[in-house]
């Protein structure tokens, strides 16, 4: 995919791939992401129903704008980087088989 911006453009579309607060608060119920903005104002953990959801949300917001595959990168204590790399799709050979043993 190629893009082209034009200088007025680059400020209208500025952020329009981040998975804000703004996208967040339209995507999850009212209790979810509240739990979720207030781990991160005092630091405390999310529970893995919040954390599903919040993923959830995610993914479905990131494959209704055309993402196939994700990284998550991460800097583990050992002073170098890592990453898992993975994608959404789900190779057909693998449906159909799971279908017919169904």
């Amino acid at each position: 995919m190629s893009v082209t911006l034009q200088d007025n453009n680059k400020v209208e579309i500025f952020g329009e791939n981040v998975f804000s607060r703004k996208v967040m608060k339209s995507r999850l119920a009212p209790h979810i992401y509240e739990e979720f903005i207030e781990s991160t104002k005092k630091g405390g953990a999310i529970s893995p129903i919040v954390a599903k959801a919040v993923a959830k949300a995610m993914k479905d917001w990131a494959v209704e704008k055309g993402a196939t595959h994700y990284t998550h990168w991460f800097q583990p204590l050992t002073g170098i980087t890592a990453g898992k790399f993975d994608s959404f799709i789900t190779p057909r050979a693998i449906c159909e088989t799971a279908s017919i043993v169904r």
